[in-house]
């Protein structure tokens, strides 16, 4: 069992992923927010939100980071063996590479590290934008279950699921 820390000013981050990881991967998931993690334990991923206001930040340290790009300089702060970014810049390691009505069009950009010491290489993975829903939730929940070692071709967001091929 995973346990996967979210740093957030406000639950939005951890409820849209409490709400969009798939089943399978929720009962392999301790996911809680930075405030209520476990005494003593370090969280295997820490998933900084993407609405996180700089001077709420209290960063505890952990396995590995996702973190917003515009928040890099965070990854300076919190003890972690290795950091992936994401976001809509092009320096993002995850990032945007189109967004339409229906669907979402994501880029690994660079070699990502899972928790299990597996590699993955540069690619795009089409998901179903979901209505309202944010693009960089939905990013951050994309890099939670690569990280967590769901293989590229079954990520989805929860009940959204995935774009058809």
């Amino acid at each position: 069992m995973y346990l996967v820390g979210v740093l957030e000013s406000r639950p939005a981050l951890s409820t849209f992923l409490s709400g969009t990881l798939p089943e399978e991967l929720r009962q392999q998931v301790e996911l809680c927010p930075v405030g209520e993690l476990p005494s003593g334990r370090t969280a295997d991923l820490l998933v900084v939100s993407p609405d996180l206001a700089e001077k709420d930040v209290t960063p505890p340290a952990c396995r590995a980071l996702l973190v917003p790009g515009r928040l890099s300089p965070l990854a300076g702060d919190i003890p972690a063996a290795w950091a992936v970014s994401y976001g809509i810049s092009s320096r993002d390691s995850l990032t945007l590479s189109s967004l339409g009505e229906e669907a979402i069009s994501l880029a690994l950009q660079r070699e990502l590290v899972t928790l299990a010491g597996d590699c993955l290489e540069c690619q795009e993975l089409l998901l179903p934008r979901g209505g309202h829903t944010s693009p960089l939730h939905v990013l951050a929940c994309a890099g939670v279950q690569l990280m967590l070692g769901v293989p590229p071709e079954e990520v989805s967001v929860g009940t959204l699921g995935r774009v058809p091929s």
